[in-house]
């Protein structure tokens, strides 16, 4: 899967975008495969592009991820090659949107800021660097460049962070920030599947406070573990806490947002 890339962006379908990045992929690395992650991200949204790339992470480990979010373009912000403890490569902007992948990934390991002369292609147009920067540096790397060859040291601890509040314990319960609502309206916490036994979640039913809302749930493998209209906590297939309703939405029943607070905790029986 080493040459496998998996893109993300806000571009939409309706434009030449996505196809112009295709091509200066193939061009540069005919062995190139290219997963067409998710083009509709909201335009400028750099919380649910960090989601969904943190969702091909979670599918796709091995591959490339190529992340353009950009709102922030040809205005000082670096081009980044990231890479995870757990070896994945992420390519995009430094503005946040490849935070979240990497925290899935084991983390930073490092991180360059590519230098374009070192993938031998135009001087980028101040708009468009995904075409003349990002997208030659993911071809460089499903071509097996190190990501070191690809620009200048940049340290972990000045990358900007991912835009979403930590996940933290307060007594017993786990406090944890609202990801994304995703089209059926389920709402996707900051709790890894990984993680759910070590905060104490790993049960059959959670309390799950959301603003003034006080809701006990199963904690279910799927949806019809509970009856039509009713709500249920499950691991969704990006590997996150969520809270659903069959056949529903609970982001409108509950009239939740992204980036709304939820209170978490594990309750016996």
């Amino acid at each position: 899967m080493q040459n496998i890339v998996c893109f993300v962006s806000d571009f939409g379908l309706e434009d030449t975008w996505v196809g112009v990045c295709h091509a200066v992929i193939h061009r540069a690395c005919p062995l190139a495969r290219i997963v067409d992650l998710g083009h509709q991200i909201p335009p400028f949204d750099i919380r649910k592009g960090a989601s969904v790339a943190a969702a091909g992470v979670y599918q796709l480990p091995e591959a490339i991820h190529l992340v353009v979010v950009d709102p922030g373009v040809g205005g000082g912000r670096k081009d980044l090659c990231v890479l995870t403890g757990a070896g994945t490569r992420l390519v995009g902007p430094d503005n946040g949107v490849l935070m979240l992948a990497a925290e899935r990934a084991g983390g930073v390991e490092a991180a360059y800021a590519v230098d374009p002369s070192k993938i031998d292609f135009r001087r980028p147009l101040g708009t468009f660097h995904a075409r003349d920067v990002l997208a030659p540096a993911a071809a460089a790397l499903a071509c097996g460049v190190e990501p070191a060859s690809l620009g200048t040291p940049v340290p972990p601890d000045e990358l900007t962070p991912a835009p979403f509040a930590n996940t933290v314990m307060d007594g017993e319960w786990v406090v944890a920030e609202v990801l994304e609502c995703d089209r059926f309206g389920s709402l996707r916490l900051r709790v890894a599947a990984e993680d759910l036994k070590d905060l104490g979640l790993a049960t059959t039913r959670l309390e799950i406070g959301l603003g003034h809302l006080a809701l006990e749930v199963p904690f279910g493998q799927t949806f019809a573990d509970v009856g039509e209209g009713e709500p249920v906590a499950l691991v969704d297939s990006s590997g996150w806490l969520t809270l659903s309703v069959r056949t529903g939405s609970a982001a409108d029943r509950y009239g939740i947002e992204p980036g709304a607070t939820a209170r978490i905790r594990g309750l016996a029986g």
